[in-house]
């Protein structure tokens, strides 16, 4: 499946696949440079992500990972290697792109069997010479060096009061590039006779802490106000096809969709969904998911069957599997049950659940 990327708003452009990636354009000293959110799942796609910036006439100066799941990084590797482009990421995330194997080690809970050591959920390692810490702007010199800055250190003390509004709008990027079209060749997109200069600022990308679906995940608003938010929320296709979206926490994802919910950006960009500028709609579905997922694991906790001895894990889980028709192989099997353990645990810190150890098992019941 080939990896396109279309002239979405001013200098970003989008390619739609399974997981949507994103680019963003800007000419510094008469060279076309693009920055490539996330690299899709393997050596496969950054070979196509390649080929589309030299389609394009421009050269890769750095990715930005939202995460170290293999399907946003698996691509790594092979670009960093071909171009020499800087790869970013925070620094939690940056571990797992360096040692992949730690993300079938945390979902299985032990050394991961060999079903597990897959393409899927490991990635060729590649290592992160850029780590950000959010909430940043991430911007580029005129000779295409990245610097990093806290709101206040670029906008003075105003930026740092959060009481001014959602995160998202506590950085406004210092400059805008102006819009171009797609090329018909390979020469550059930008036209040019357009000077960017320091004087007119230089391109700056806003960089979002979004925790819940792993552990230290961000998004990007680029300076066309296109938001691309990885994978915290899931289009209602995914939803109702696998019934359950991978989250490691709870709590921090409701947090998260609290706060897309108040974001004001021109677009955004789910890695799973279709773009949108109704992200509330989005986020209505995906809080009602997790409402929901939550009903169906307090229902098999309190069945009938499980009432007087307690609910082992097990038995919750295959309830789960089987409310939503999940066919099981190793991969399911601990994406899915990471997840529900996320859910129980979540569960018990709300008071509607409580766990035990009893008779050599841990047990749930409905806390009374």
């Amino acid at each position: 499946m080939p990896i396109l990327f279309e002239p979405f708003l001013g200098n970003t452009l989008v390619a739609r696949g399974p997981t949507n990636l994103g680019l963003y354009v800007f000419k510094q000293s008469d060279v076309a440079r693009a920055i490539v959110i996330d690299s899709g799942g393997d050596e496969d796609a950054g070979r196509k992500i390649l080929r589309e910036c030299e389609r394009l006439g421009v050269e890769l100066a750095m990715i930005i990972n939202t995460h170290s799941n293999a399907d946003h990084c698996g691509g790594n590797a092979f670009l960093s290697k071909r171009t020499g482009c800087s790869i970013a990421a925070t620094e939690l995330e940056a571990a797992f792109l360096s040692y992949p194997q730690l993300e079938p080690s945390f979902l299985s809970g032990s050394f991961p069997q060999k079903a597990l050591r897959n393409k899927f959920l490991m990635a060729q390692p590649s290592r992160a010479n850029c780590l950000l810490e959010p909430p940043c702007a991430l911007t580029f010199d005129k000779d295409g060096r990245w610097q990093l800055s806290k709101p206040a250190q670029v906008h003075g003390s105003a930026a740092a009061n959060t009481s001014q509004g959602s995160p998202i709008n506590e950085l406004q990027s210092a400059s805008t590039f102006a819009p171009w079209s797609a090329p018909t060749s390979a020469s550059a997109i930008i036209p040019k006779n357009e000077s960017q200069s320091a004087a007119q600022g230089m391109p700056c990308l806003q960089i979002m802490s979004l925790p819940g679906h792993y552990f230290s995940m961000i998004g990007i608003l680029t300076p066309d106000n296109v938001f691309f938010v990885a994978d915290s929320l899931a289009g209602a296709p995914i939803l109702e096809k696998y019934g359950l979206f991978f989250l490691y926490d709870i709590e921090a994802e409701l947090a998260t969709l609290s706060m897309l919910e108040s974001s004001e950006a021109e677009w955004f960009v789910p890695a799973h969904a279709e773009p949108t500028q109704d992200i509330k709609s989005l986020v209505d579905i995906n809080r009602a998911k997790i409402f929901e997922i939550a009903d169906v694991i307090v229902s098999a906790v309190n069945s009938e069957a499980n009432c007087a001895e307690g609910a082992t894990l097990e038995n919750v889980m295959a309830a789960v599997f089987s409310h939503y028709d999940i066919v099981l192989n190793a991969n399911q099997y601990v994406l899915v049950g990471s997840t529900i353990r996320s859910y129980l645990f979540w569960l018990c810190d709300q008071g509607k659940l409580e766990n035990a150890f009893e008779h050599q098992r841990m047990i749930f019941r409905i806390k009374r």
